[in-house]
């Protein structure tokens, strides 16, 4: 399984963007948006208004623009895009709209776009420990990987599935909680069970806490939509 720096790297290694339109569904503080701007992209965000307002006020927000909605029902043109990501996003789309999910992605390429979907995968001993402390999203997970699968079924063909890791430090999950979980007495109850189960898990591996590293274990999936062939080719129905 190979190691990345980040997610980005992940996304550097497999698309060019320099003047693609793109969309990231899901985009929580923009910190994707603001770095696929700066590969040359013409991007959009997507995400709820709690977020977007998150995202906006970054003082290094760039050309990228935001846009309030969900992955059911993306408020774009037919067509439009030329590549859509999901950076751990899908699997929190409401599994009764994950199939409407699926095709308004199809819709929403271009002929010849591609779709990146990055997800979390739980394994004991890794990353999943200590994030499910927050939600346990397991089931979820594979629903939404089963709705991704789908998508071969619907026109677009599977260009790549596979696995990879980051690493995360305990450091980088006070970071992450304290993006998302606002109630102090809830932070600081789900941080004094991460710094415990982080301790045990540190003390078998023989690291100090301090230098302790999880592997965050992810699945890509990249999902190609065909080209038109001649004038007279259409697409199939939405």
């Amino acid at each position: 399984m190979k190691k990345y720096s980040g997610s980005f790297e992940v996304l550097d290694e497999h698309f060019s963007f320099p003047g693609k339109t793109v969309i990231d569904v899901g985009c929580g503080n923009g910190d994707a948006a603001r770095w696929l701007e700066g590969r040359g992209a013409r991007v959009t965000g997507l995400d709820s208004r709690e977020m977007l307002e998150k995202a906006r006020a970054c003082p290094t927000a760039g050309s990228e623009t935001y846009v309030e909605g969900g992955a059911q029902r993306l408020p774009f043109p037919d067509g439009s895009a030329d590549a859509i990501l999901y950076q751990a996003s899908f699997h929190h789309v409401p599994p009764a709209f994950m199939a409407d999910a699926a095709r308004e992605c199809r819709r929403v390429l271009k002929a010849g776009g591609r779709a990146a979907f990055i997800e979390p995968v739980y394994q004991p001993g890794a990353y999943c420990e200590i994030t499910r402390l927050v939600e346990d999203e397991s089931e979820l997970i594979q629903k939404a990987h089963e709705a991704i699968v789908s998508l071969a079924g619907l026109g677009l063909r599977m260009e790549r599935e596979e696995f990879f890791y980051l690493e995360r430090s305990f450091a980088d999950y006070i970071r992450l909680i304290g993006f998302f979980v606002e109630d102090a007495a809830r932070r600081e109850n789900i941080l004094a069970r991460a710094r415990e189960i982080t301790g045990r898990l540190s003390a078998a591996a023989g690291r100090a806490f301090d230098n302790f590293r999880y592997r965050s274990i992810c699945r890509l999936n990249i999902l190609a939509k065909g080209a038109r062939r001649g004038a007279e080719a259409r697409e199939a129905p939405s």
